[in-house]
């Protein structure tokens, strides 16, 4: 199943994974933030050093600043003139590291979720630095493709996704995992392929997560049983619920509920439902959407809410 990681460590991927075409990182954000997982992941071979920075934090300053530090040849090291230290600061070795994510240890992890182990030969970049076929395991009962895709909202992210799915036209849906935060109404995956976000499909024993192969199981066996030109797919559970090509997992049974009624008003010609009807229709205590939904970082992509109504955005 692969390497041991945390959830927290999974986070700090996720987020590089979006932020820039490098995915790096500075020492001090990896000492102060992630003291244990950094150094954890270090372990692993998910993080490779970087070049130097000299772009470092102040730490005499408690607001945050940061200031540029020059190399002192009396003393052979970076240091930087404190405004609140009143003089010259030595820079720590950890401030002037920057460590980069190894995007081959982290197709490797997921692979290994599905019992897959890379070969030379892969994965295949179908686009280079953003786009990977990682093979085709078995989830649940089909056999499919699996990919993983990153920094799907920048640029032509989109588009070229898009165009390279579709030039696989005729394959059997698979499944894309990606670390995007994103939005993908009105638009539909060539293929019938399910976009699931990474970070929605893990499950945790509270120190090693892993990816929950069943929730996407039922992703692919729910999914697919109805109109499949209609831009709403669901299970049959409602744990599982696709938008334009965007799969939503759910797994607290209230919010299971509470989509499921949101499904049953809007295939009744009904667009909008009054919330205090939903809450009390599913019995829930949360008093308000907002509650109701805690937890699930991307509920508000799937679901519109004010002026005391709420709606599924389709």
């Amino acid at each position: 199943m692969g390497q041991r990681v945390s959830i927290t460590l999974l986070a700090l991927i996720g987020e590089l994974c979006e932020a820039a075409v490098i995915p790096r990182t500075g020492g001090e954000k990896m000492s102060d933030h992630f003291p244990q997982e950094g150094a954890e992941a270090i372990r692993l071979g998910a993080f490779r050093q970087g070049p130097t920075q000299t772009l470092v934090p102040d730490r005499s300053n408690h607001e945050g600043h940061y200031v540029e530090a020059e190399w002192d040849a009396a003393t052979r090291s970076y240091r930087y003139f404190s405004v609140d230290a009143r003089g010259w600061v030595t820079v720590p070795r950890e401030d002037l590291l920057t460590w980069e994510l190894d995007l081959s240890w982290l197709l490797g992890w997921i692979a290994g979720q599905f019992g897959l182990t890379l070969s030379s030969a892969e994965p295949r970049a179908l686009i280079p630095g953003q786009l990977w076929l990682l093979g085709t395991p078995w989830i649940g009962k089909r056999r499919c493709g699996l990919f993983f895709a990153r920094r799907l909202g920048f640029g032509e992210g989109y588009d070229q996704v898009i165009d390279a799915l579709r030039d696989r036209s005729g394959e059997p849906p698979g499944v894309l995992l990606t670390t995007s935060r994103w939005s993908v109404r009105n638009v539909r995956f060539p293929g019938n392929h399910r976009v699931v976000r990474l970070q929605e499909c893990l499950e945790s024993d509270g120190e090693t997560a892993r990816i929950d192969l069943e929730a996407l199981a039922r992703t692919l066996a729910g999914l697919g049983e109805r109109d499949r030109d209609s831009p709403l797919q669901y299970s049959n559970d409602y744990s599982s619920v696709t938008v334009n090509g965007r799969t939503f997992i759910f797994r607290g049974d209230m919010q299971k509920q509470a989509v499921g009624k949101l499904i049953e008003a809007r295939e009744r010609g009904e667009e909008r439902m009054r919330t205090s009807a939903l809450l009390t229709a599913i019995d829930s205590g949360a008093g308000q959407i907002l509650r109701l939904f805690k937890g699930h970082s991307d509920w508000k992509e799937l679901i519109g809410y004010g002026d005391g109504f709420c709606w599924l955005k389709v």
